[in-house]
C-alpha cells in the first residue's frame, strides 16, 4: 500500500504543479487582455479625435478634386482651338507644297529675285523716310534755338 500511496502523492503534487502553472499562465493572459483593454480604448478616444478630422480632409479633397475635372473641362476648348491651328498650319503646308512642286526652279529663282529687289527698295525707302524725319526735327530744334 505504501507504494500506492507514493504514487497518490507523486499525481498530487504533479497537480498541484500543473494548477500553478496554469494559474500563472491565466494570470500573464489576464494582464495581456488588461493592457489590450486600455490600448483598444485609447485608440478608440483617439479614432474621436482621427475621424472627424479625415472626415474635412476628404471633403476638402473631394473639393479640389471637382475643382481640378471643371478646370480640365475647360481646357478642352483650347485643345481643340490647338488642333484646328494644327490642321490649319498642316493644310497650309499642303497647299506650299503643292505650290512649290508646280514651281520649276528657275520660275522660283525669278519670283525670289522679284522679292529680293522689293525688300531692297523698301529698305531704301525706310533709310530715306528716317533721313527725313530726322533732317524735320532738326530744323525744328534749330527753330527753337532760334526763338530763344
Amino acid at each position: 500500500m505504501p507504494i500506492i500511496s507514493i504514487g497518490i502523492l507523486l499525481v498530487a503534487i504533479a497537480f498541484a504543479i500543473g494548477c500553478c502553472y496554469m494559474a500563472f499562465a491565466l494570470y500573464r493572459l489576464s494582464n495581456t487582455m488588461r493592457l489590450l483593454g486600455n490600448s483598444i480604448v485609447k485608440m478608440e478616444e483617439e479614432m474621436n479625435y482621427v475621424t472627424p478630422e479625415i472626415s474635412t480632409t476628404l471633403q476638402e479633397v473631394d473639393h479640389l478634386i471637382d475643382d481640378t475635372h471643371i478646370k480640365l473641362q475647360t481646357t478642352n476648348s483650347i485643345f481643340g482651338s490647338l488642333e484646328d491651328v494644327g490642321t490649319s498650319i498642316q493644310s497650309l503646308n499642303d497647299a506650299y507644297k503643292a505650290k512649290r512642286q508646280a514651281l520649276d526652279d528657275a520660275n522660283l529663282e525669278e519670283k525670289l529675285n522679284l522679292a529680293s529687289k522689293g525688300i531692297t527698295w523698301s529698305e531704301a525707302a525706310i533709310q530715306i523716310y528716317k533721313s527725313y524725319q530726322a533732317s524735320k526735327k532738326n530744323k525744328v530744334n534749330q527753330n527753337k534755338e532760334d526763338v530763344k
